[in-house]
């Protein structure tokens, strides 16, 4: 079976599809007891009933098997078309498509917020966590050179080197260009 645009679009648009597939791309392969252990919200049937859907539109692939007890237990996968898919809806210019791309990134970042404000011990001052806006003016070609920098910078934080360090997510957002403040 081919996964078809509008699959992808509706995992996009529903909100414990968009979580699942978040927790694959963050976490590799997953079984959904695994899934249930990372969002102990998710009711588990919902979660059930949503894998043999995305499955079924080869949204995610099955990976393995394991016989535990009585029952087969599998373990899930993104199914690599995905991101040609993405690409190929990004192609489209569609701003519908766009903003639902949006709001699973901001879905994300929103979970992790969450997740880290419901703990007892958390730390604002001292755990690295933070955000802010900084308004630039700058032209496509200059966006995408300060986009560069960045990820030349952050590269070599991507492999832990010592226990002493945590992961932390870094988020960049360049919004659309404000039309209502070009005259200024």
């Amino acid at each position: 079976m081919v996964m078809e645009l509008e699959s992808v679009m509706e995992c996009l648009g529903n909100p414990l599809k968009a979580r699942v597939m978040i927790m694959i791309k963050e976490h590799g392969p997953l079984t959904p007891k695994q899934m249930l252990s990372y969002d102990s919200k998710i009711p588990q049937a919902s979660l059930y009933r949503a894998l043999k859907s995305m499955e079924e539109h080869d949204i995610i692939i099955t990976v393995s098997e394991t016989k535990v007890r009585a029952m087969v237990e599998k373990c899930y996968s993104l199914n690599d078309e995905l991101r040609g898919r993405i690409d190929e809806m990004m192609k489209c210019n569609d701003g519908d498509v766009y903003f639902k791309l949006f709001m699973g990134f901001a879905f994300n970042l929103l979970r992790m917020f969450e997740e880290y404000t419901r703990h007892e011990d958390i730390d604002l001052k001292n755990d690295g966590s933070g955000f802010f806006t900084v308004p630039v003016y700058a032209t496509t070609e200059e966006l995408e050179e300060m986009y560069r920098k960045i990820l030349d910078i952050i590269r070599p934080a991507q492999v832990r080197r010592n226990t002493d360090q945590e992961l932390h997510t870094l988020a960049f957002i360049a919004t659309p260009p404000d039309r209502m403040k070009r005259e200024a």
